[in-house]
């Protein structure tokens, strides 16, 4: 990839980072410093993405990882890829409005780096989103994540329900989602909603994963492990739906119309991927992971309250830059990586945002059309010479 085409790749990931932050603005719980601690993870990417993904392409291609990563159970999704042009172009972004918004100020050899990754990124999600689509927003926001075998045995598992026992379902499902939020610092990293897949012309299947959650063996993060133990590390809920219109984001995200479906739930299949195994698992699994949820939610809340603020907002940030180990794991190096946040931003960017959770660089993001047509992109571009 020369530089003309790594900026006609700026242009157009500019636009999707700009649309999906629009629709986020800033984040704030009652535990975490959300916006301080997103902030210093994408300085942090900035930091350490170039030697993680130069990694990786030592071990596999881009090619492969996307193609093999279009099955259901997936750790490399549509928020993963996303993760590319949101974390490291928006730290980049942030360095160089720092640097009095010049782009020069960009070291060569950062500047090379750039261009590895964003010829990385673009050969990974045209080979993993159908026609070469780059994103889900590319995709009329729909979220193609799996084949037809695939989807013609997820139908094929699918059992009627009950309108009591689709409530059920969903409140468990919701439960789950909860302590996988908390347990990111709450963030989404865990979840991936996909689909449409239709069956018919009034019926589709939509998909709503959840991956890594503590089953007693190796924790996802240090803190991930409680005296709760999901009977499974992962789950998968696959939803036949009647008449429900679906969209997706890059965020791996689903809003539906109507809002609430579980009036429209027609038939459900619990799954589970063991290695290259998937299976489908039986609907009496629902209380156990109802009382695991519960339990392991009050466990992590009450670890997490005895934190201090810069405890939370680092762990915060580790936990989003650890999103990058669903690269690492595919190739099976992830033990081989330093994910403490660098020295750099040790020294640096902790101390800023443990005052305040403003960056003067983000605002870029939600400039005016005409702003950026007459400034040029939010994520700025290379210099051409």
């Amino acid at each position: 990839m020369n530089v003309k085409e790594a900026n006609e790749l700026i242009f157009h990931a500019s636009e999707i980072v700009d649309y999906q932050v629009s629709k986020r603005g800033l984040l704030e719980t009652q535990l975490f410093p959300v916006t301080a601690y997103i902030c210093v993870s994408f300085y942090n990417s900035y930091d350490i993405l170039y030697d993680i993904l130069k990694k990786v392409s030592e071990k596999t291609t881009p090619e492969q990882m996307g193609k093999e990563s279009r099955k259901i159970l997936s750790e490399l999704h549509a928020l993963n890829f996303f993760y590319i042009p949101l974390f490291y172009m928006v730290g980049r972004m942030g360095e160089i409005h720092r640097n009095n918004g010049n782009p020069r100020s960009e070291s060569k050899e950062k500047r090379e780096q750039t261009i590895f990754i964003l010829d990385f990124y673009k050969r990974l999600v045209t080979s993993y989103f159908p026609e070469g689509k780059m994103t889900v927003y590319d995709s009329n926001k729909k979220n193609i994540a799996i084949d037809q075998p695939d989807i013609d045995w997820t139908i094929g598992q699918i059992r009627d329900i009950t309108k009591e026992e689709a409530v059920k379902v969903k409140r468990t499902m919701a439960n789950l989602e909860v302590v996988s939020f908390l347990d990111e610092c709450e963030a989404r990293a865990k979840l991936c909603d996909h689909g449409p897949y239709k069956i018919n012309d009034n019926e589709i299947v939509i998909f709503r994963e959840i991956l890594h959650l503590y089953d007693g063996k190796k924790p996802h993060f240090p803190w991930s492990a409680t005296n709760a133990k999901c009977p499974y590390n992962n789950i998968a809920f696959a939803f036949r739906l009647k008449d429900v219109k679906t969209e997706f984001d890059d965020f791996s995200t689903m809003t539906t119309n109507p809002p609430n479906f579980s009036d429209k739930i027609t038939g459900v299949a619990l799954l589970t991927r063991e290695g290259d195994k998937l299976k489908s698992i039986n609907m009496d699994v629902l209380d156990a992971l109802g009382d695991y949820a519960n339990k392991a939610n009050k466990e992590l809340f009450l670890k997490f309250s005895k934190w201090d603020k810069r405890k939370r907002l680092i762990a915060g940030a580790n936990a989003y830059c650890y999103g990058f180990a669903r690269y690492t794991n595919f190739v099976d190096i992830t033990d081989q990586i330093n994910w403490e946040l660098t020295e750099r931003i040790m020294n640096k960017y902790v101390p800023i945002f443990m005052e305040s959770d403003f960056d003067a660089g983000i605002p870029r993001l939600l400039r005016s059309k005409a702003k950026k047509k007459k400034e040029g992109p939010s994520l700025y571009l290379l210099p051409e010479d």
